[in-house]
């Protein structure tokens, strides 16, 4: 029986060193590919440039007095149909001819093609 228990630690102590190890590596190759993979191109160091924290006060108190707009979504009929009394609507815009296209067509006279149905969709499962 001591023998069987003794066996059990250390494959449990196998188990616990051997993931503790993957851990810490799996860390590792985790933080070498961040430091190796991000880099910042001399482009976009060029366009991070921090702010100056100095900010115009004029400008800022002129935008606390500007008025606030609230935009009105809903339309209102009566108003547009005096705004515009005569409206002539003009007549449909002749729909475009389909052009024929340089590709051939095939020569198989077996050619078949789909062709709809009126049966409605069965699904599975419904």
């Amino acid at each position: 029986m001591k023998q069987k228990q003794g066996n059990k630690q250390k494959d449990i102590l196998f188990i616990l060193i051997s993931s503790f190890i993957v851990v810490v590596a799996w860390i590792g190759f985790n933080l070498y590919h961040i430091w190796a993979t991000t880099t910042v191109s001399q482009d976009v160091q060029v366009e991070l440039t921090p702010i100056d924290p100095v900010f115009d006060p004029q400008t800022i108190q002129q935008l606390k007095l500007r008025e606030n707009i609230n935009p009105l979504f809903e339309s209102h009929a009566s108003s547009s149909a005096s705004l515009h009394p005569q409206v002539t609507q003009s007549p449909p815009a002749p729909s475009p001819t389909p052009l024929v296209s340089g590709i051939p067509s095939p020569t198989s006279a077996n050619t078949s093609q789909p062709t709809p149905s009126n049966s409605p969709i069965k699904r599975v499962g419904q």
